[in-house]
C-alpha cells in the first residue's frame, strides 16, 4: 500500500488495524494496517486474489470482519450497514467502466451523489432543481479534477 503524500500534517480520516477476516478454511485478509490522512491519495495495488476487493468490502460495511478495527474519523465503521457507513461519506466503485451504458460520464457521477441528495416533495411538484444543480456543480468538480471534460457527455 502506497501513499502520494507521506509528509502530509492533515488529521487522519480512516485508521485500520489487525484488520482479518476468513471464509471457510481461507484467510483472505490478515493483519492488515493502514492509515489514511486528510488530503493523500492513497493506493492498494496487489494482483487477483490478493484481497483488494475483500479490504474494501470491509471498509464500506459488506463483509464483517473477523478480527482488528476499522476508524473513520476516530469513529468504528465496524458493525454499520453499507448505507451508514455511504452517509458517512465512504463508498466504492466496482471495476466495470461505465454503471450505466447509456448515461453520460455526468449523469453516471451524478447517481453517485444520490445518498447526498435532500429529498423535498415540494421542490420535487414545482419542478425546482436547486439540489440537483449543486450536485451537478460538485461533478463538474469532480470531472475537472480528474481531467474527464472530453467525456463528461459521453455515455
Amino acid at each position: 500500500m502506497s501513499s502520494l503524500n507521506p509528509n502530509s500534517n492533515h488529521s487522519e480520516l480512516l485508521n485500520i488495524n489487525g484488520l482479518a477476516i476468513h471464509f471457510g478454511g481461507i484467510m483472505a485478509l490478515a493483519g492488515i494496517d493502514l492509515q489514511v490522512v486528510e488530503g493523500e491519495i492513497v493506493v492498494v495495488i496487489g494482483p487477483n486474489g490478493s484481497g483488494k476487493t475483500t479490504l474494501f468490502n470491509c471498509i464500506s460495511g459488506f463483509y464483517r470482519p473477523d478480527q482488528g478495527e476499522i476508524l473513520f474519523q476516530g469513529e468504528s465503521l465496524l458493525g454499520l450497514s453499507p448505507d451508514a457507513v455511504a452517509s458517512r461519506g465512504i463508498a466504492r466503485t466496482f471495476q466495470n467502466l461505465r454503471l450505466f451504458l447509456h448515461a453520460t460520464v455526468l449523469d453516471n457521477l451524478l447517481l453517485g451523489r444520490h445518498i447526498k441528495f435532500k429529498k423535498n416533495p415540494f421542490h420535487a411538484l414545482l419542478r425546482i432543481r436547486t439540489e440537483e444543480l449543486l450536485h451537478r456543480e460538485v461533478v463538474e468538480e469532480m470531472i475537472d479534477f480528474l481531467d474527464l471534460q472530453a467525456y463528461r457527455i459521453s455515455g
